[in-house]
């Protein structure tokens, strides 16, 4: 039997219709679906006083990827509810002492709430934006001691392939969610943000998704996207955003963030020491892959400086009813504390500005 005559059989006719509905379904889906999100403005929730403290001279902050993949009501990630809840607990206790928790992969509905809910987290964070459009959501949240004086979500322009459903980025609305805090007598912008994921071959590294991750592109094109949104809104101020970036140290990525201006090329020169290019804060263990990173940028007067030695933090795994134990997020939760200094502040370590 021809190729042809196999595929014309009755069975196969089948098939192939029902391939065809489930792909304009798909591409109906992807184009009035995916193109409205992002439409909508982030909701800013002020639930109480400001009790942000800021005698300490700086902000302690947290980036978590916890996680949280969910679609149509399936979940696609290790229990997911538990998980959030007792991140929402250990908000609670305050172990460490936190003043902002930027939250990706925030996608299943009744666990971000139960985050958002929780009465101790209310407590301990009583401004926070919640970045949900429509019809999945960005899964981007931000939780803040400080006063939130505005939010804006931008959407990325660059998508991943939709037809590849399985990959989700397509389908999920990432972009980049910032807010204004009012630092003292400051007004200064925190993003967050959560990158195209790799997918390469299996067996690939991290490193290898420069040049096989077919997303890799696109992955460039939202990098630039996000530091034009950022270097925008924080005109001649220090900013800072922090995330899930989706690439390691190696990459050409990650000069791309460092670069003193924005990349116009996938080749850009490293100028990682740059006053004006994005800084990697944090401690750099070179044996230590990482995807999510703290980034600042310096203003014109002053930067952001760390000035306390951190790193992961809410390492302990969580405990399931069968005795198992597995890992509160997808990848190790970042804590970096960061004070205000000035631009020509020459020492790893100096004194802080007053806010």
């Amino acid at each position: 039997m021809t190729n042809a005559a196999r595929f014309a059989s009755p069975e196969n006719q089948v098939l192939c219709c029902f391939f065809r509905i489930f792909l304009s379904a798909l591409l109906f889906s992807s184009a009035m679906g995916c193109a409205e999100r992002g439409l909508d403005a982030p909701r800013i929730e002020r639930l109480g006083i400001a009790n942000a403290d800021t005698s300490h001279q700086g902000i302690r902050i947290a980036t978590a990827n916890l996680w949280g993949v969910s679609v149509m009501g399936v979940d696609w990630a290790d229990q997911i509810d538990l998980r959030f809840t007792e991140f929402a607990e250990r908000l609670h206790r305050g172990q460490p002492p936190l003043d902002v928790v930027l939250i990706q992969e925030a996608w299943k509905k009744s666990a971000r709430r139960a985050i958002l809910t929780h009465p101790g987290v209310a407590r301990r964070f009583p401004h926070r934006v919640d970045a949900v459009e429509r019809p999945g959501g960005s899964g981007l949240v931000i939780l803040s001691r400080f006063p939130i004086n505005a939010a804006h979500f931008h959407r990325f322009r660059a998508q991943g392939r939709c037809l590849k459903f399985w990959e989700g980025d397509c389908l999920s609305g990432k972009g980049v969610l910032a807010i204004q805090i009012q630092f003292g007598e400051r007004l200064l912008w925190l993003g967050n943000t959560h990158l195209i994921a790799c997918y390469a071959a299996e067996g690939d590294t991290l490193s290898d998704c420069d040049e096989r991750d077919p997303n890799g592109e696109v992955r460039w094109r939202q990098l630039v996207e996000a530091r034009q949104f950022m270097e925008s809104l924080a005109g001649e101020e220090p900013a800072l955003i922090a995330g899930d970036f989706n690439f390691a140290r190696s990459s050409r990525h990650y000069l791309g963030m460092t670069s003193l201006e924005i990349p116009s090329g996938p080749n850009p020169t490293d100028s990682s020491v740059a006053q004006r290019g994005w800084f990697e804060s944090g401690e750099k263990d070179p044996m230590r892959i990482t995807i999510d990173y703290i980034w600042t940028r310096a203003g014109s007067i002053d930067r952001w400086q760390r000035n306390e030695q951190t790193g992961p933090i809410l390492t302990e795994p969580v405990t399931l009813s069968s005795g198992e134990e597995i890992s509160l997020s997808d990848h190790p939760i970042l804590g970096l504390r960061l004070c205000l200094t000035p631009n020509d502040e020459t020492t790893e370590f100096g004194d802080c500005k007053t806010p």
